[in-house]
């Protein structure tokens, strides 16, 4: 058996030689309790099943999101009044909240959108219509999440019967998400 003989710095040397065999054992197996421990810990760190090590910690950007305020109706159509809209209808489902009403112009949509992100709440899809008067004829959805789940006809483009699984921008997410419906609409009507 040959002997484990560490390669010290000249100062260290003389210490270490006076040092007597169960020293000797007791300083070696700390330094091991010290490195395990050392190696658990960066283990712990690292993420699990594969993934990438960015996704780890969310990013500073995503730390500034505000948080998701509950649906209140009445605070909904208050600030919708205040901003120039007149929802005539809100519905609160599982999968969103969908708004109906006029618009006095796209500005005042785009601020009530603004107030609406400030409380979590994000304008996945909307339509402005021009009426024979001055007003808009407003529709909108809008969600607390930044994907939604890849079933039931929330899904979006591509999920309904005519595409096929695994084809599409949404097998690239992963499966159980969809990228979100983005589409907007303006029409004027004679």
């Amino acid at each position: 058996m040959s002997r484990l003989v560490p390669r010290l710095p000249a100062r260290l040397a003389p210490l270490w030689t006076a040092r007597s065999a169960r020293e000797k054992g007791l300083l070696m197996l700390a330094l091991v309790g010290v490195l395990a421990y050392a190696g658990h810990a960066a283990l712990t760190r690292l993420p699990a099943g594969g993934e990438p090590f960015a996704t780890v910690r969310p990013a500073p950007s995503l730390l500034r999101l505000p948080p998701i305020a509950q649906v209140n109706v009445e605070q909904w159509r208050s600030a919708a009044v205040e901003q120039g809209l007149a929802l005539t209808r809100i519905e609160v489902t599982e999968h969103g909240v969908t708004t109906r009403g006029e618009a006095a112009s796209p500005a005042a949509f785009s601020d009530f959108a603004r107030w609406a992100a400030q409380h979590g709440w994000w304008a996945v899809g909307w339509q402005l219509e021009r009426r024979e008067g001055q007003s808009l004829a407003l529709a909108a959805h809008w969600r607390s999440q930044l994907e939604r789940p890849g079933s039931g006809p929330e899904s979006g483009p591509g999920s309904g019967p005519e595409s096929e699984p695994g084809s599409g921008p949404e097998s690239e997410l992963g499966p159980g998400s969809a990228p979100l419906d983005t589409r907007a609409t303006a029409t004027e009507s004679p």
